[in-house]
């Protein structure tokens, strides 16, 4: 979405910023989603489509509470997560080997999933908080304007 093969690493604020601590991890949990969000905005402003809900999964969602309330604000929509959203990639993987040993034909992955896997899994459920919504917009703006800067350091710093 914002047509980079590599990165650099940088922290970039104005003179004007507030450099704290909750700032500095805020940015971080925003820069994850930043890309993301690009790509849902084209989605949801220019195509046309409907988010009613995003499941989260991964690792950023083992801390209760933060990752997936900056995800709601991103994509101004609820956000829900299961017991398992911790979880990450590896988990999944072996979600799906189980699945493959397991099946005898008569289940799709998708009911499999839902009938065996997360039948019992207690779901929460965040709405976006629109002081997010507003501040994860005024995030992209500058993470938009930034990317100049990324394309140079990329360029230049080999």
């Amino acid at each position: 979405m914002t047509h980079f093969e590599e990165g650099r690493p940088l922290f970039v604020r104005s003179s004007e910023s507030n450099f704290n601590l909750a700032n500095f991890m805020r940015t971080h949990l925003f820069t994850a989603f930043g890309a993301m969000k690009i790509g849902m905005d084209i989605l949801l402003k220019e195509e046309g489509v409907e988010l009613d809900e995003v499941l989260g999964h991964g690792g950023i969602f083992k801390t209760e509470g933060v990752a997936q309330n900056l995800l709601a604000g991103a994509f101004n929509a609820p956000v829900s997560l299961m017991e398992t959203a911790g979880e990450g990639g590896a988990w999944g993987i072996a979600l799906l080997a189980s699945y493959m040993i397991n099946k005898d034909g008569s289940e799709s992955l998708e009911e499999y999933l839902n009938n065996k896997v997360f039948a019992d899994q207690e779901v929460k459920t965040v709405s976006p908080d629109p002081k997010d919504v507003e501040g994860f917009e005024q995030f992209m703006d500058r993470y938009k304007q930034g990317l100049a800067i990324e394309r140079t350091a990329v360029d230049h710093l080999k």
